[in-house]
């Protein structure tokens, strides 16, 4: 067990690099929310997640998994393959994006678990509004397999909400302990202390050119959005802009800058609809809900083999399979 334990640490070990910038920009017309994912490679899938799906967790004793029947279906961006998303949105308007950050867990307790990244799916699954991301915190323990995550939070009400956690437990920030509804690789208010003693930093730009876009709302949010975005990337992997009141995303790669977009409402999530993915190395240009494909295990396990190769995961080939089969055999209701 403990070997186990120990090239599953290694598996997720690709994420300790994660340099990421996320806002969120609100005004009586728009609600849109920003997402930079700095990394080593641009490779990944959008996949189109069912509603009225049992699911179960991927963790590790002596935890016990948690359980759930997804509620809304989703839109996602993943680089390990389904089930594992980095961030996305749900057909409700949630959306969930995640972020390293030093820090703790909570520790072990009779709650059932989820690791870093099904947290986001779980969130997406069961919330339409950041309380009821928040008071799942009650029911569901997220686990770590090995990195610690926090998360910016927003929902189609234009409420917002940053999550972290510690050993005690969840803490977050909304209203107006949210001055500024932007996150990059710094707890809240490490940055926040950082931005008033005006030391230069990611959050310290992107607060004040969301600040500036207040000033002069002529400019698009959605343009503006890639702005901020382009000014504060490192390297650019993924950057993403959720349009929330029109339910659509808009995205670049670092290797394809034209922007490409998604209608989130015409997706058909009912269950018993064949799931979808689409390859974020595919060229194209403006929308590409047709560019789609129909799952399948074979598209899904070459991603997965790309995302192995490019982050230089070297794991026995029974433990990465687990990763693999993640929701292969998930039933509808």
């Amino acid at each position: 067990m403990k070997t186990l334990s120990l090239t599953i640490l290694i598996l997720l070990n690709t994420i300790t690099a994660f340099s990421c910038t996320t806002f969120v920009i609100k005004n009586s017309k728009e609600l849109v929310f920003g997402r930079n994912l700095d990394w080593v490679s641009d490779n990944g899938v959008v996949v189109v997640n069912k509603r009225n799906v049992q699911k179960t967790a991927l963790v590790f004793p002596p935890e016990k998994p948690a359980q759930w029947v997804s509620k809304y279906g989703s839109v996602t961006f993943n680089q390990f393959g389904k089930e594992l998303p980095f961030g996305g949105i749900n057909e409700k308007g949630l959306v969930v994006e995640i972020m390293v950050v030093q820090g703790n867990y909570p520790s072990f307790d009779e709650r059932k678990a989820v690791n870093e990244l099904q947290w986001v799916q779980y969130q997406l699954d069961n919330a339409e509004t950041i309380e009821e991301v928040i008071a799942s915190d009650e029911k569901i323990r997220i686990s770590k397999i090995d990195q610690s995550i926090h998360f910016l939070v927003c929902d189609r009400f234009g409420n917002a909400a940053v999550i972290e956690f510690d050993k005690n437990g969840m803490n977050m920030y909304k209203k107006d302990e949210l001055p500024y509804v932007v996150l990059e690789n710094e707890p809240y208010l490490q940055s926040i202390k950082r931005k008033e003693a005006n030391h230069s930093c990611r959050f310290a730009m992107a607060s004040s050119l969301v600040e500036n876009y207040y000033t002069n709302e002529n400019t698009s949010a959605i343009d503006y959005s890639f702005h901020i975005l382009d000014k504060v990337k490192l390297d650019g992997s993924w950057s993403i802009v959720y349009d929330i009141k029109n339910m659509e995303i808009h995205f670049k790669t670092a290797s394809y800058q034209r922007v490409r977009k998604i209608k989130v409402d015409e997706f058909n999530f009912d269950c018993d609809e064949t799931s979808q993915l689409y390859d974020l190395k595919s060229k194209g240009e403006g929308f590409v809900n047709d560019l789609f494909l129909d799952y399948s295990a074979a598209l899904n396990n070459k991603k997965m083999d790309a995302a192995v190769e490019s982050n230089r995961i070297r794991l026995p080939k029974h433990i990465l399979e687990k990763f693999y089969k993640i929701g292969r055999f998930y039933s509808c209701l």
